[in-house]
């Protein structure tokens, strides 16, 4: 099909240009693909059993069907939406769930100079750990990186993943899985609320009268955290007996699959709930660990049950947010390792009561809202729209470009960015029924307004129900 000519996007920086004003050395080669320790993505990218997560930082299932639209989602939108915003770097992307056409697509939005490089690995062609082996690898013997010097590139990953061992990365990957436990958070002396550390393992489970747990017996409320998970999976906001009992169900299962650790925290009543994105320049540099620089401070958005769904932007408040969140910033990063460099995050919550704030999640990498932190010029500056927000859609169309003819008035007037697309279900261009899905961006003058084109950009989409699906999977 004819796509409408897209028009130009503007970002008000890039990643690659923070890296190099900011004396982190490049080049670099990227891969944004999460890790999975319970499911084979493919044959070719067997699970994660070097750095396993305690929870998949997306929704599991244990049906086979829904394994594999996750396979696909997984291989083909998310990093994809990741990669906005990269600028001149290259970015591994893993065939045939991504194509080059999907590609140039969304980096035709770009102005040249913002756009990434794709690097494309096909995995019906054998293992990523044998196909990446000459991109950046260490010689056994030497510790030397093999290529010339032009030819040698730093690695950066979204999660550490065991085939990366080999590979010469701007941050240690056992470094890269020790802080971004939430067990650093309590261990580092960051201000985050009040926590123990409990061994899931010796807990007893099989009575709550004659050996009760201290999750048994704890006063609510108060939360209970996996060490090792993303997006608030692994979170248990235990605030009555209900959610206790719920809580309880979730830890057996999480114990009979070998989760070590958790944290069992002060529930904080909270009036605000940030996230703070931020670069850390090489140390002595002007925003080193100890003056960070802001990129952003956008608004989560939370279930009722505290998984995380996204969230949005105020372009026209990041001076204050800025400011009221720099010394919990500051204090934070200091407790970082000193070797750490480039793009991270924090959440930051704030007590209805005390007004003090606690830093919750540090996500030592880059952050799902990285995107939106750079759009400031599009949406505010050229087109009056302090507000901007991001998710993730799903249609049923022929193609997956579809979407451009089905969103073309909202897209040619700046108000939507489609920064990725992918096919779910189904081949590209196999009939009506389809299953694609995309990842927008799109403004608001205010609350009101971001909420009416989100609903306007999901009529003109069609876009069916997803099928809820359980907390844990047994």
């Amino acid at each position: 099909m004819i796509i409408p000519k897209l028009p130009t996007i503007h970002l008000d920086t890039t990643l690659a240009d923070l890296y190099r004003e900011h004396s982190i050395p490049g080049s670099f080669v990227v891969t944004m693909y999460c890790v999975f320790g319970g499911l084979d993505l493919h044959p070719s990218f067997p699970r994660e059993v070097v750095w396993p997560e305690d929870e998949e930082p997306v929704p599991y299932s244990d049906d086979p069907a829904e394994q594999d639209r996750l396979r696909k989602v997984i291989l083909g939108l998310k990093p994809l939406r990741r990669a906005w915003g990269l600028g001149n770097m290259e970015v591994l992307f893993f065939g045939p769930n991504i194509t080059a056409k999907g590609v140039r697509t969304a980096l035709s939005q770009l102005d040249p100079s913002q756009r990434h490089i794709p690097r494309f690995v096909v995995l019906d062609k054998g293992l990523v750990s044998e196909q990446l082996r000459g991109m950046t690898t260490r010689n056994t013997v030497t510790g030397e990186i093999n290529g010339t010097e032009s030819q040698k590139k730093k690695l950066l990953f979204w999660r550490p993943q065991g085939w990366m061992q080999e590979h010469d990365c701007l941050i240690d990957p056992q470094e890269a899985y020790d802080i971004n436990s939430k067990k650093y958070l309590v261990t580092s002396g960051m201000r985050t609320p009040p926590s123990i550390i409990i061994d899931l393992q010796t807990t007893d489970f099989s009575s709550s009268t004659s050996s009760p747990s201290l999750f048994h017996i704890r006063p609510v409320p108060f939360v209970v955290k996996l060490c090792r998970a993303g997006c608030g999976f692994g979170t248990y906001l235990v605030r009555n007996e209900s959610e206790r009992a719920s809580t309880l169900t979730a830890l057996t299962t999480y114990q009979r699959r070998g989760v070590g650790e958790v944290l069992l925290s002060d529930y904080v009543d909270l009036a605000e709930d940030l996230a703070v994105h931020f670069l850390i320049g090489a140390p002595g540099t002007a925003h080193d660990r100890s003056n960070p620089l802001i990129l952003g401070v956008t608004i989560q958005t939370l279930t009722p049950g505290g998984k995380w769904t996204g969230g949005h932007i105020d372009y026209s408040a990041q001076p204050c947010l800025k400011d009221y969140v720099r010394e919990t910033l500051r204090d934070t990063t200091r407790k970082l390792p000193e070797s750490f460099v480039g793009w991270a995050g924090i959440d930051i919550v704030t007590d209805k009561r005390t007004k003090e704030q606690f830093v919750v999640d540090l996500n030592a990498r880059f952050t799902g809202s990285m995107p939106i932190c750079f759009m400031s010029g599009h949406f505010w500056e050229r087109r009056g729209l302090p507000l901007a927000q991001f998710a993730a859609f799903e249609y049923q169309a022929a193609h997956a470009d579809a979407i451009y003819e089905r969103l073309d008035p909202l897209v040619q007037s700046g108000c939507a960015v489609v920064t990725a697309t992918a096919t779910i279900n189904g081949s590209e261009g196999g009939g009506d029924d389809g299953t694609h899905m995309a990842d927008i961006v799109w403004g608001g003058r205010d609350q009101g307004d971001l909420a009416r084109v989100e609903r306007e950009i999901r009529g003109r989409l069609g876009e069916r129900p997803r099928v809820q699906l359980p907390e844990v999977a047994e």
